[in-house]
């Protein structure tokens, strides 16, 4: 897991652009529902298919913790020393 040790989620640049393009492909879906444009709408959705399999590939699931960063994902913070 990467990130700062003491707090934050330590996200990786990876699991950043997924996030990214995935928000893009709503954008863009939302977008095309206002101006009712149907093929830009799929575009949207085939974005957002493209943003999840990007999230997959990086492993976004590894970055995540309960406790903020400061233990390692799946422990629990009264049993096990941080980091």
């Amino acid at each position: 897991m990467s990130g700062n040790a003491g707090a934050g989620h330590g996200a990786s640049v990876g699991s950043w652009i997924a996030c990214l393009v995935i928000i893009a492909g709503f954008s863009l879906g939302g977008a095309a529902m206002i101006v009712w444009n149907w093929p830009m709408f799929w575009a949207g959705v085939g974005v957002t298919v493209l943003g999840v399999i990007i999230a997959r590939a990086v492993h976004i699931m590894d970055d995540v913790t309960e406790y903020g960063g400061a233990y390692r994902a799946g422990a629990d913070p009264d049993v096990s020393a941080p980091g």
